[in-house]
């Protein structure tokens, strides 16, 4: 068994000012809420709560992560469930807004007694409501919000089972430094955690590597004109340009990009992943190279299984990981189940941290004591309208 460490008296600011304010609704402790270590689900099913955006701009990729939990327990019910222990899947969603995001974990904990908790697409609703399942221990899964914060929250039951922020930024420079030409390199970077963070540990370690990072520009969420950012990027000359956001503002930065004449290589991360890029943003896509963590290769038994369940049961293939981790995260957590041998929340916690060489549709997964799984990022690139695996780590 890993030792862990005590939990920190706290771990940001937003975190701190939610728990306190939540504190005095909690409910009394019933028969299974006699202690943290006591499952917080009902003894008939299993109940496990999904938390994501399923309206507004993010909707696409919160469906995508609805449809492979709603597989994932599928397939497990249809096996007999856990235990003969059927899995009920509670949806919510957060509409991306922080306060809706608490208010819908908090309403999982306390009213529907979740067993365990997957979420959410924002990395700062994430942290939030992970400090609410905290409070009872209960087994939360982060596949998609990738913030370095997340597993430093020094929580035990919290599992992160994609890169994170630092992990992908490395392995992505590690990858440009190694494999491409371009050394002299400007980042456009969307102003939100997600795109700050990822923005600020590709620079640090592109320039510790010997590369130069020329110029960072940001923009806001929902913006729609960056020619002003474009213009001073387009003044240093850069070898490449780097897109820290999402693809809804991403597309339009390189149709806009297309539009001044500016001929470079571009790069991005996983906010790039799947068809919505080739979508919106057409030919000014094309070359385009960025991180990723699943794509719907063959010759892949475990891949091939998946992508054919999907489609035959939602009629469309699963074209990026934000499906393929949350299937990952539910069928971790009922592996936990499995190992610990009862839903207690404290020892299927322990089983989860002694996980190790899952084989996942996201490829193997061990966790850290800190609950980051030590997964790897593959690179893809955008030719000819498809999307082209160009680099699969063993």
């Amino acid at each position: 068994m890993k030792k862990w460490r005590l939990k920190k008296v706290g771990m940001c600011g937003t975190a701190i000012l939610v728990l306190s304010l939540l504190n005095a609704c909690a409910p009394p402790k019933g028969a299974d809420q006699a202690s943290s270590s006591k499952s917080s689900g009902s003894k008939e099913e299993i109940k496990i709560g999904f938390v994501s955006q399923l309206s507004g701009g993010g909707a696409l990729y919160g469906k995508q992560m609805e449809n492979g939990a709603k597989l994932a327990v599928d397939e497990i019910n249809k096996k007999g469930g856990i235990f003969g222990k059927k899995i009920k899947l509670i949806i919510q969603d957060d509409q991306a807004n922080p306060s809706e995001s608490v208010k819908v974990t908090q309403r999982l904990v306390t009213e529907d007694r979740i067993n365990a908790w997957i979420g959410t697409l924002k990395s700062s609703d994430t942290l939030t409501d992970i400090g609410i399942t905290s409070k009872q221990d209960i087994p939360s899964f982060v596949p998609v919000a990738v913030a370095n914060s997340i597993t430093e929250s020094d929580y035990t039951n919290v599992y992160r089972n994609v890169a994170n922020n630092s992990m992908q930024a490395k392995m992505f420079v590690d990858y440009i430094l190694k494999k491409q030409p371009h050394k002299k390199l400007a980042i456009i970077a969307e102003n939100t955690d997600y795109g700050r963070g990822l923005s600020e540990d590709f620079k640090r370690f592109f320039e510790k590597g010997g590369g130069e990072i020329v110029n960072v520009e940001y923009y806001n969420v929902g913006q729609k004109e960056f020619n002003d950012q474009l213009t001073k990027i387009k003044g240093k000359k850069p070898d490449g340009i780097v897109i820290s956001g999402l693809v809804a503002e991403g597309a339009l930065v390189l149709k806009q990009a297309q539009d001044l004449g500016m001929k470079t290589q571009w790069y991005s991360f996983g906010g790039f992943s799947g068809a919505a890029p080739i979508k919106l943003a057409g030919k000014a896509a094309d070359g385009m190279i960025h991180t990723e963590y699943f794509t719907p290769i063959k010759g892949d038994k475990k891949i091939e299984t998946f992508v054919n369940a999907y489609k035959t049961k939602f009629g469309d293939k699963p074209d990026a990981y934000y499906s393929a981790a949350t299937y990952d995260a539910v069928n971790l957590y009922a592996e936990g189940v499995k190992k610990a041998k009862t839903l207690d929340n404290k020892k299927v916690n322990d089983a989860l941290h002694s996980i190790s060489n899952y084989q996942g549709v996201m490829g193997s997964i061990s966790f850290q004591e800190d609950g980051q799984a030590t997964t790897k990022v593959w690179m893809a690139q955008i030719k000819d309208g498809a999307q082209t695996v160009i680099f699969r780590p063993e």
